[in-house]
């Protein structure tokens, strides 16, 4: 009777902090819709690369507006394995006007954090769902 009351308080706890995590992943892209609003082109000037903990190697674009002065050089705040560029490539940004280092993609299939984020919130549910069907 104990073991069932403590699997069902563990698996509470867990869909609690699954709940928060989803929560503040949303919230974050959330305000990344609403506060990168001024559309910017730019163009990959240097691409930074580190080795990844696991191997591989992770990128960092840094970016230089074309035709615009108000920021001279915009750089990824994180490294990333999921979106590379080439040295010369053109991007459109949408940048937050108060803080360069936050920016979106204008082309949305650039933003895969935004995938890697829905699939961290999801991948436990499905987990969840295949043991119960498993059973």
């Amino acid at each position: 009777m104990y073991i069932r009351i403590f699997k069902i308080a563990i698996c509470l706890l867990f869909f609690a902090m699954w709940m928060a995590l989803c929560f503040f992943k949303y919230r974050k892209w959330h305000r990344r819709r609403k506060n990168c609003t001024k559309e910017l082109l730019v163009k990959v000037i240097e691409v930074k690369e580190k080795k990844a903990a696991r191997g591989g190697m992770l990128h960092k674009p840094v970016f230089e507006p074309i035709g615009s002065s108000e920021y001279p050089v915009i750089d990824s705040a994180f490294y990333s394995n999921m979106v590379s560029f080439e040295i010369g490539d053109k991007v459109e940004l949408l940048i937050d006007p108060d803080n360069a280092k936050e920016f979106l993609y204008k082309d949305n299939s650039l933003n895969k954090g935004i995938l890697a984020d829905i699939l961290c919130c999801c991948l436990p549910m499905i987990c969840v769902i295949g043991y119960l069907l498993m059973r």
